[in-house]
């Protein structure tokens, strides 16, 4: 069955209008008409068993009823990530998506290669978004994940700075005393954040000022990885741990 998202907010009774990029994969790519069922996901966790109801620059569609809810699996888990060179950060996004990150807050800091510019910066953001709502729906998750704006490294400090549920976690190449094995309360902590630089690591000014708000350097070990490897590694790893299985 196809699967499409759809905003909760253009919902009028059982009727349902779908944003144009969708309308477009439905009626150009995929030539779907009048009458075909599909599934509508609401990004909530809601998924709908639908019917289309009109063919248009936007299709409307017909909401027959809840079919399922995805409920909260485990402690919500967000990652901070600097910004990766081209695809790498793409292949962040869809792999936090499926590994069932919470939120991702993507951040420039001093070692990030090149600097972007509203407009790069707004375009980047889109092109994300559309890569975790394809993601949700190749893997079925039925919850999307939330990606912020992209955030200066302060900024992206000051993000669920005054929670103090939060484990925050921050992996550091140059951490040679603590390992992720030696953190003993993930399984404990009410939410988890983790933090991972861009291709140059943090610097050491950096880490002294994340360490001043609670966060914990931690080493993935001896071996070297790629920075987009070390993310996919540190959430695949630490929702293992959590019990967000």
């Amino acid at each position: 069955m196809r699967r499409f998202f759809f905003d909760p907010s253009t919902r009028s009774g059982d009727r349902v209008q779908l944003s144009e990029e969708e309308s477009r994969h439905i009626s150009k790519v995929l030539r779907l008409k009048v009458g075909d069922s599909i599934e509508l996901l609401d990004g909530l966790g809601g998924m709908y068993q639908a019917v289309i109801a009109a063919v248009g620059r936007q299709v409307e569609v017909h909401l027959e009823g809840l079919v399922a809810r995805e409920a909260g699996v485990g402690k919500p888990l967000w990652v901070w990530q600097g910004i990766l060179k081209g695809e790498k950060m793409d292949t962040v996004v869809q792999k936090c998506t499926e590994l069932g990150v919470t939120g991702l807050i993507p951040f420039q800091s001093s070692r990030c290669q090149g600097k972007l510019d509203a407009s790069r910066v707004r375009k980047k953001h889109e092109r994300w978004q559309r890569i975790g709502l394809a993601a949700c729906k190749q893997c079925l998750r039925l919850q999307t994940i939330n990606i912020d704006m992209v955030a200066t490294y302060a900024e992206a400090l000051g993000k669920r700075s005054d929670d103090d549920t939060i484990l925050r976690l921050l992996f550091w190449e140059e951490e040679k005393t603590t390992h992720l094995r030696d953190i003993g309360d993930i399984n404990q902590a009410d939410s988890i954040a983790l933090m991972l630089g861009p291709e140059g690591g943090f610097s050491t000014e950096e880490v002294g000022q994340a360490r001043l708000l609670g966060w914990r350097t931690v080493s993935l070990g001896e071996r070297i990885l790629r920075a987009e490897t070390a993310t996919i590694s540190a959430v695949s790893i630490v929702q293992f741990l959590a019990g967000n299985v």
